[in-house]
């Protein structure tokens, strides 16, 4: 009986140590309403274009080093066929009100940094594997949660020159 006790003891000590090693729920950020993750599906030059992440990468600053530095929203996650998927929102400052929808568009603003400053449409483009960026050229943008760096909650539903992509997305940093 001893042994026993001297197990259990051991357990509880180890169950308390453990626990004080993990962040709690309230201290970690979580996909609301178990939507983790981007979802969508469509077609692109011809291609069936599927993907169902449970948590795609968040990056808030550049993503296409190649055209400067400039500061957009990007979720980079794999299409259901392996496949690097990457969605961006190329004007994140004219997403400023969750609950707003906002028309998706393909101004002629010249350069990235010209495309930041514009604000009445929102500028989304994908890309697939090392295939070249496609930007949408018309549909919408709809934004429910909004907390910068931290949660981006919504859905597209995008015209491309090519083809349509509808999902959705709740989106939040990975864990280190």
């Amino acid at each position: 009986m001893a042994l026993s006790r001297s197990r259990a003891a051991a357990l509880l000590i180890a169950a308390v140590l453990l626990s004080g090693c993990s962040a709690t729920s309230q201290q970690m950020i979580q996909p609301r309403e178990g939507r983790s993750g981007l979802q969508g599906t469509g077609t692109l030059d011809g291609q069936q274009v599927v993907v169902a992440q449970g948590l795609p990468e968040l990056v808030v600053g550049t993503c296409r080093p190649t055209e400067g530095h400039t500061q957009d929203l990007c979720f980079i996650s794999n299409l259901i066929d392996g496949r690097p998927f990457v969605l961006t929102i190329e004007n994140p400052d004219a997403l400023v009100e969750e609950g707003e929808t906002l028309p998706v568009g393909n101004p002629p603003c010249g350069d990235p940094e010209s495309c930041e400053a514009v604000t009445d449409v929102a500028i989304v483009s994908l890309k697939i594997d090392t295939d070249p960026a496609v930007n949408a050229t018309s549909g919408t943008l709809r934004m429910t949660r909004i907390e910068p760096f931290q949660n981006y909650v919504g859905e597209v539903n995008l015209r491309l020159p090519n083809g349509r992509f509808t999902g959705s997305f709740d989106v939040v940093p990975r864990p280190d």
